[in-house]
C-alpha cells in the first residue's frame, strides 16, 4: 500500500469516453452542468470538463484519429488508448488520481507492486481567464491493469493548476459540486479490494453491507457485484455492458439543493428517477453511464 508518509490520491476526474462528444456534450448541459470550453489534446482528443472545487468530470472524444500516436512514449499514446475503448464501448473508463508530486507519488505507487506503464508529459492549448492564449502544463502517471478491464488508473499532476481549477467553470445550473463516489461492476469484489487497499490504504478500504468501498480522501471508489448493481439502480437501469471484466457504471454528484436539481432535469426534458440515495438520470442521457445526484 502508498506508505502513510505520502498524501493519499484522491479522485482528481472520472473520465466518460463517447463516440459523439459534440452530442454528449448537449446532453451534459441538459443535465444542468455548465461545461468548460472545448479542447484538444494534442493526440487526437477532444474534451471538455465538468469542474467542482476538488474534483472534475471529463467527458472526451476523438477529434482526429490521425493524430493518434503524437506524444508517444516507450509506444504508449492515450489517444490510440481511447481509441480502443471506444471501440469496445462507452461510458465511464479510467479515472484520474490527483497528485502534486508526480515523481514521488508516481515511484509510490510503483513501490506497492501495482503494474505501472509509462510517464506521460504533455502541453495543451487552452485560453486564460484573461482571454489570452496559453498553454495547460500536464504530467500523467499511467496505473493500467488489463486483467482488471477498464478498472484502471492514472496519476494526474497539473502544473498550472490554475488554468484549470476556475471559479467560473464551477457554477452549474443543477447545483453540482463534487464528485462523490466512482461506482463499479465486478464479478469479484476482491479484484477491486486488493487493489484499492495498494492504491488508498487497508484502513480507508472497507466492505459495506457486502460490497467495497474505499475513501480517496477526496470522494469513494465503490465496488459492487451485478445483483447489488441492478438493485442500487433498478429505477433507472444499467448502462450497457461490454465486458464481464470489472468496469465502471455511475457517478455520483454532490448537489447543494436536490429539488433545484429535479426541476432542471424536469425542464430540461432529462428521464430522471428516484433512487435510495437521491435521483439519478438514465445511462444513454450522460454517455452510457449513470450519474446519480445526492443532496449535500
Amino acid at each position: 500500500m502508498i506508505p502513510p508518509n505520502q498524501h493519499r490520491l484522491g479522485i482528481d476526474h472520472p473520465v466518460v469516453s463517447v463516440r459523439n462528444h459534440p452530442e454528449a456534450v448537449e446532453k451534459y448541459k441538459r443535465l444542468g452542468f455548465s461545461p468548460s470550453p472545448i479542447s484538444y489534446h494534442p493526440w487526437g482528443s477532444v474534451l471538455t470538463l465538468m469542474m467542482f472545487e476538488n474534483n472534475f468530470i471529463e467527458l472526451i472524444g476523438v477529434d482526429d484519429s490521425s493524430k493518434f500516436g503524437t506524444g508517444e512514449v516507450n509506444g504508449f499514446c492515450y489517444g490510440r488508448l481511447l481509441g480502443e475503448f471506444l471501440a469496445r464501448s462507452e461510458g465511464l473508463g479510467l479515472v484520474s488520481l490527483h497528485s502534486k508530486d508526480i515523481e514521488g507519488d508516481f515511484s509510490a505507487v510503483k513501490a506497492t507492486g501495482l503494474p505501472t506503464q509509462q510517464r506521460v508529459d504533455f502541453r495543451r492549448k487552452i485560453t486564460a481567464p484573461d482571454g489570452s492564449p496559453d498553454e495547460a502544463v500536464v504530467s500523467l502517471g499511467m496505473i493500467l491493469d488489463t486483467e482488471l478491464g477498464d478498472a484502471s488508473n492514472f496519476l494526474c499532476q497539473q502544473h498550472r493548476p490554475e488554468f484549470i481549477w476556475r471559479k467560473d467553470w464551477q457554477n452549474h445550473p443543477n447545483g453540482a459540486d463534487a464528485v462523490l463516489e466512482v461506482v463499479y461492476v465486478t464479478p469479484d469484489l476482491s479484484l477491486l479490494e486488493d487493489r484499492w487497499q495498494k492504491l488508498f490504504g487497508t484502513e480507508q478500504t472497507k466492505r459495506v453491507d457486502g460490497h467495497v468501498e474505499a475513501d480517496t480522501g477526496c470522494g469513494k471508489m465503490v465496488a459492487l457485484t451485478l445483483e447489488q448493481a441492478k438493485e442500487r439502480f433498478s429505477p433507472v437501469g444499467l448502462p450497457v455492458a461490454y465486458t464481464e471484466k470489472p468496469h465502471g457504471i455511475a457517478l455520483q454528484v454532490q448537489v447543494r439543493d436536490i429539488a433545484t436539481t429535479e426541476r432542471t432535469l424536469k425542464e430540461n426534458g432529462v428521464a430522471y428517477a428516484r433512487t435510495s440515495k437521491g435521483v439519478a438520470v438514465t445511462p444513454d442521457s450522460a454517455g452510457n453511464t449513470i450519474i446519480e445526484f445526492a443532496q449535500a
